[in-house]
């Protein structure tokens, strides 16, 4: 009985040595892919080697630890076997933080990992299966959309994630980057809004399909000389404000300025320019609960359909399949390739020698 209950200990013993051995094993891999995340964000070498030698010193101690005790225990049992306690409240509380601790590091890897998106500002899908592959837009879920958005300094822009009204479905991945990049970016169809709902019919004729009548249909909105006021849609001092705010900070990028100054579309004057203003009053006259990132976003899918060249270029360089230098006259550019500079860590998967031409795409649809 005496030796059934030490063998017992024993197996005990080791199981329990195990499942320590088998949780470090798991902390180890989090966090030395931890560390391997932040040395992405950290350009100095030095500092990256001693992180990783301090990581792998720190193991490397706690299994010689483990195996030194297992030694001694099997020492201990051979000469006094039978004097060998059952496991005791400490060792249970040990076991019982390595599991803590074990779960902790696997908790802080999915928030590092959702923490990387943000300081590239780019969204790459969920956590920490998304960080081990090349970004993809949306990530399964429609509704989203590349473009420009003017910076803080009202001059130069960077590439964002705008979510849109209309629904937009993922990017698939056929291994042609270029049709990859058309099919998502560039809309077909009609919009919902046009085909019913508040509004609709001052807009009928407006479609993806149609850029140039679409230019003409949103652009009456707006009430000009050039266009006529027969269609003008007419806001309130408080719509007034936020239609204000909206033209003021969108930008037209591909036929204005130059990539040390971008032009927003209030003081633009093409033709493009007039569709968006017009677009902005009817968002906010008749579906005023979007904000107005949703409504500029919807207004960035219009410009795919005007601006095709411009707006995949700028899809290709945010996916990291072409580089920002491609982008040599686009308003406000130079802040893009500051962005990506400081993003490098992500890493483009093209180089210029390797770029797809992409001079077939119209540049521009409709008149300037």
């Amino acid at each position: 009985m005496v030796h059934y209950s030490e063998k017992s200990n024993k197996n005990n013993a080791d199981k329990i040595n195990k499942i320590i051995l088998g949780l470090l094993l798991v902390s180890v891999v989090g966090i030395v892919y931890n560390q391997y995340v932040f040395s992405g964000f950290m350009p100095n070498t030095a500092v990256n080697f001693i992180s990783f030698s301090l990581i792998f010193l720190l193991v490397g101690f706690t299994a010689w630890l483990l195996v030194k005790e297992d030694g001694s225990s099997k020492t201990e049992s051979r000469t006094n076997i039978s004097e060998k306690p059952p496991w005791s409240i400490n060792e249970k509380i040990s076991a019982a933080l390595v599991v803590a601790i074990t779960a902790i590091i696997l908790f802080n890897q999915v928030q590092i990992s959702n923490s990387k998106e943000m300081i590239t500002g780019r969204t790459s899908g969920s956590g920490f299966f998304s960080s081990l592959s090349p970004i993809k837009l949306g990530s399964g879920k429609g509704g989203m959309i590349i473009g420009p958005k003017i910076n803080s300094d009202g001059r130069t822009t960077r590439l964002v994630e705008f979510k849109t009204i209309s629904e937009t479905p993922p990017p698939k991945d056929t291994g042609n980057s270029v049709q990859d990049a058309i099919a998502t970016v560039v809309p077909k169809g009609i919009p919902f809004y046009v085909t019913s709902g508040p509004g609709s019919e001052k807009i009928q004729g407006a479609s993806f399909d149609d850029p140039i009548t679409s230019q003409k249909v949103w652009s009456s909105l707006l009430g000009s000389r050039r266009f006529g006021t027969s269609n003008e849609l007419k806001l309130t001092p408080e719509e007034q404000k936020r239609w204000e705010g909206i033209v003021s900070a969108f930008t037209c990028d591909y036929c204005c300025g130059s990539p040390k100054s971008v032009t927003t579309i209030n003081r633009c004057g093409c033709a493009h320019s007039y569709g968006w203003q017009g677009m902005a009053k009817f968002f906010i006259k008749y579906y005023p609960n979007y904000t107005d990132d949703e409504i500029k976003g919807e207004m960035t899918k219009w410009k795919a359909i005007w601006y095709p060249q411009g707006m995949i270029q700028n899809y290709l360089v945010y996916t990291g399949q072409q580089p920002a230098s491609i982008l040599t006259t686009q308003g406000g550019s130079i802040g893009i390739k500051q962005q990506f500079l400081e993003q490098g860590a992500s890493g483009s998967k093209a180089t210029e020698s390797s770029v797809e031409p992409l001079e077939n795409l119209p540049s521009m649809v409709g008149g300037c």
